[in-house]
């Protein structure tokens, strides 16, 4: 194997670069990473040498992250620090899970589960796109048979002031010109959003607050944050951390403010002689029956236990939650060429009918 001086940390102009230009890992290279530290760490195989398996792959970026990684540890830092300081390569999830699995003793269980859980985004993203190509498709033709009328338009014999049916006053060459650029301008901003949200560019926490209180998706991003929490928790509290210290870890995995800011009130409770059900209870926003669970758990004292039954169906309804999603958006996309094709439609007629108006005024 190679010392770890022939793969020293990149240069600091290629830090400059990773900074300037933040780019998060690929999904599928994530979930590929993440079971191959997971199975490397549980067939008890060097942290470094899975590390540097690791860093001989991928793109150059991929490549340098992980040699960064590898060299913290060697020199003595957590896997959670490492990671940390990957500059936006690794989502928040990430770095929080590690975090737990340090604490535990558990790493090899929080990489195989953060692979299925990626593995399940991957699959969902595939569901997705094959939900939305075909309306995508007939949005794109849309927009390209109304580009060729407005061509066509220009081409119509008509007098000084233009043809009598336009598209918005657009026509001709110009026309065309004009309605290409404004159909270009909101497709770069729709790309450079979507690959905002990929890489982390935009600080979401107000907006996604005010999801949580929608009917239908805050249910369903409840329902993501709850198993997260709840696969945590089974972990952390079949160690040796203590309650407090626990349901802390267990609900900053969830990455959703609106769990995140009752961290303070819950340690209080429980640090004050209070159990973890009512800790949470009084907290408020938990569903009912994972503070059920929790209590039943607390009772038999076998906390890891009901919170690993629960975890697994939350898991399920996750998975349910990400294919509604994936068909609203197929449907979403299919109604808005509807609409377009309609107002079109309706357009050309109100011109047409103007036109025969004018026609018998005159005579």
């Amino acid at each position: 194997m190679a010392s770890i001086s022939e793969h020293a940390p990149d240069d600091s102009d290629s830090r400059k670069r990773r900074r300037w230009f933040p780019v998060r890992i690929g999904l599928r290279t994530l979930a590929k990473m993440c079971h191959n530290v997971g199975t490397g760490l549980r067939a008890g195989v060097d942290i470094r040498r899975i590390w540097e398996n690791e860093a001989a792959r991928g793109s150059l970026r991929h490549r340098a992250t992980m040699s960064d990684i590898r060299d913290r540890v060697a020199s003595g830092d957590t896997m959670t620090s490492a990671i940390a300081q990957a500059e936006g390569y690794f989502p928040a999830l990430v770095k929080e899970m590690v975090d737990v699995g340090e604490r535990t003793g558990r790493l090899d269980q929080v990489f195989a589960r953060l692979g299925e859980h990626y593995d399940t985004l991957l699959r969902m993203r595939r569901a997705f796109l094959i939900g939305i190509a075909w309306p995508v498709i007939e949005l794109s033709l849309a927009l390209l048979v109304i580009g060729l009328f407005i061509l066509i338009l220009g081409m119509i014999p008509s007098g000084p002031e233009g043809p009598t049916i336009t598209v918005f006053g657009l026509y001709g060459t110009r026309g065309l010109t004009i309605y290409c650029s404004i159909v270009g301008a909101i497709f770069f901003v729709v790309a450079a959003g979507i690959m905002g949200l990929n890489n982390g560019w935009f600080r979401l926490d107000p907006f996604f607050r005010l999801l949580m209180n929608l009917p239908g998706i805050g249910q369903g991003l409840k329902v993501i944050a709850m198993s997260r929490l709840t696969w945590s928790m089974a972990m952390a509290t079949d160690s040796d951390i203590d309650a407090a210290r626990a349901a802390e870890i267990a609900i900053r995995t969830t990455q959703n403010s609106y769990y995140t800011s009752k961290i303070a009130r819950i340690k209080d409770v429980i640090m004050g002689g209070g159990e973890m059900r009512e800790a949470f209870e009084t907290a408020g926003g938990f569903p009912n029956d994972f503070l059920d669970m929790l209590h039943a758990g607390e009772l038999s004292g076998r906390i890891s236990e009901s919170m690993q039954v629960l975890a697994k169906d939350y898991e399920d309804r996750t998975k349910l939650f990400y294919g509604g999603v994936a068909v609203a958006a197929g449907v979403a996309v299919f109604l808005l060429v509807g609409v377009v094709i309609i107002f079109m439609i309706v357009t050309f007629f109100m011109q047409y009918v103007n036109v025969l108006n004018n026609a018998a005024n005159f005579s």
